[in-house]
């Protein structure tokens, strides 16, 4: 281990994303679970512009003020300058995202398998678009975490972590980190979103950047929110075929 200390701009980083970051994400999902509740109208739409803008406002100060200090983009990934080995991890990275697409689009043809993801989503399936008003805004937000999450999880906090703790230990706890950062999913999806944290930070080891995890961010997200607003729709039909009112929205 490197015996370099943080930075003032590394911890803060590491406050924000290992402390706010989830502390904001249980307060958010509270808010909209109360929302709902009320009937507010329009609940989710006002989640998902709260949601697109502070990630880029988080994003936006984290990379301005790595950049202030006279550190470059290649320093968080955002470089594209592939070489030998490195083609076969963002070819790998690209094939993930080809299998998810193709994941949505047989889940879509099958209502039983909607049922199950609604199941297997639990309360978190209340975050997902029903209106096709929602659906187009939630494209925003799966774009947005892509793009920013990306950025700041596997692109800066591992920069911030890499020369205090060496490579794996920094990809370790980025991993770890971003699954807390999605706290408000409860264990399981603290552990399943740590385990997506692990698979994109080793894309981002050996591609030598993150513009393939971008990508790949983005499409899970926004395959995931094609498929949640399905099994909202299908819920909601099923509820009204039955005599229940709809679920607001």
């Amino acid at each position: 281990m490197n015996t370099q200390a943080f930075d003032v701009y590394g911890l803060i980083v590491i406050l924000v994303l290992a402390v706010v970051a989830p502390l904001v994400g249980i307060w958010d999902m509270r808010r909209l679970e109360r929302w709902l509740e009320e009937g507010r109208r329009n609940a989710r739409i006002a989640t998902y512009w709260w949601i697109i803008g502070i990630e880029w406002a988080m994003t936006g100060l984290f990379a301005g003020w790595w950049l202030l200090d006279g550190r470059g983009l290649d320093g968080i990934g955002l470089v594209w300058a592939l070489d030998g080995w490195q083609w076969l991890a963002a070819g790998l990275g690209l094939a993930a995202a080809a299998f998810v697409i193709a994941q949505m689009v047989l889940a879509l043809r099958d209502p039983e398998q909607l049922r199950q993801l609604r199941e297997q989503a639990g309360s978190v399936a209340e975050i997902g678009p029903v209106t096709p008003a929602e659906s187009r805004l939630f494209g925003g937000v799966s774009v947005t975490a892509g793009v920013c999450e990306e950025v700041v999880y596997r692109g800066v906090l591992m920069a911030v972590l890499m020369p205090v703790t060496g490579l794996w230990p920094a990809v370790a706890l980025s991993s770890l980190i971003f699954g807390l950062g999605h706290i408000y999913q409860g264990l399981v999806g603290v552990v399943k979103t740590a385990g997506v944290g692990l698979v994109m930070a080793l894309l981002t080891v050996f591609s030598g950047s993150i513009l393939v995890p971008i990508v790949l961010h983005a499409v899970i997200d926004l395959t995931s929110g094609r498929m949640l607003a399905a099994s909202n729709q299908h819920d909601a039909l099923s509820k009204s075929d039955q005599g229940f009112p709809n679920h607001p929205a």
